[in-house]
Order: structure tokens, then sequence, then C-alpha cells
């Protein structure tokens, strides 16, 4: 959350993944919120279980080592999307990872505030560009759900614009 208020979604957590490990690593607090979006539960680790597991586990370093690599991977990816990609690509290709995530599912529920944070953009933006996927035939919509019904078509704005 910035200064004025502004949200900025850094990622979005599956099941059986983890949080705030980086701070847990570092040694520092951990500064970032966490918000639910489905009845979720949660586990958490004591902090010196969770190093002594690490530093005792040469297999549990490597994933957590593993981990920690692909996050930085992702949000560089993140950062040059941000930087060089249209909103029209962001969204797509945010559409796309949370499709990934919800292959059970088949849909995506999500705020529209909650995915233009992800997108780095103004909720206005990200409304206007889901009606005119809507139209492309790319996506169906209901209230907050989102149905990717042409993923070929989304992967090619995503290439593309």
């Amino acid at each position: 959350m910035s200064g004025d208020g502004k949200e900025f979604i850094t990622g979005i957590a599956s099941q059986g993944e983890y949080f705030g490990y980086v701070a847990l690593l570092e040694g520092t607090n951990h500064v970032d919120s966490a918000t639910a979006l489905e009845d979720t539960e949660v586990a958490l680790i004591p902090n010196q279980d969770f190093l002594s597991l690490v530093y005792s586990n040469n297999e549990v370093s490597a994933r957590f080592i593993k981990m920690l690599a692909n996050d930085i991977r992702e949000k560089e990816e993140r950062l040059l999307g941000l930087a060089f990609n249209s909103v029209r690509s962001r969204v797509a290709d945010a559409l796309i990872s949370l499709q990934k995530k919800n292959e059970a599912t088949g849909s995506i529920r999500i705020s529209r505030d909650d995915l233009a944070s992800i997108v780095g953009t103004s909720t206005e933006s990200l409304i206007r560009t889901l009606s005119d996927f809507k139209q492309e035939k790319i996506i169906e919509t209901d209230g907050r759900e989102i149905r990717v019904v042409n993923l070929k078509g989304l992967e090619q704005v995503r290439k593309y614009s």
C-alpha cells in the first residue's frame, strides 16, 4: 500500500504455497499484508521451527532456494511487463496466470479493484479492457466471476498487444 492509499498486489498464493518466508530468512519483519480471496485455511509455522528445518535439512533448503529464485524471476517478468506492455497485454497476462491457479474451478473470482491492483492500472481502465475482451468473445463475466472462453485469443492479446 502506497502512502496515498493505492494498493499494488505483488502476488497471489495458491493452495500449498508459502508466503512471508523472505522476511523470516532475512530476519526482518514481514511488511506486506495478505487477504484471502476465498475461504482459506492458513498454517502458521513458528520462526524457530522453520529456521531449524531450513538450516538442518538440505532438501528443504534447496526447495526454499528454488522458491526464492522463482519468486525473483516472476517479479522481474512482472516489472518488465509493467514497464513495457500495454494494459490489454497486462490484463491478458493476469487472467492467464489466475486461470492457471484456478484450473480446478474453471473460473476466476476476484473483485475488479483487486484485479486492477494486480495489473497495475486503474479500475476504470481494467473494466474497459474486460468489456473489450467480452465483446471479442475471449471472456465471459458474471458479477465477480470471470471465465476464460478463448485461452488462445487471450494468449494472442498478451503476445501482440
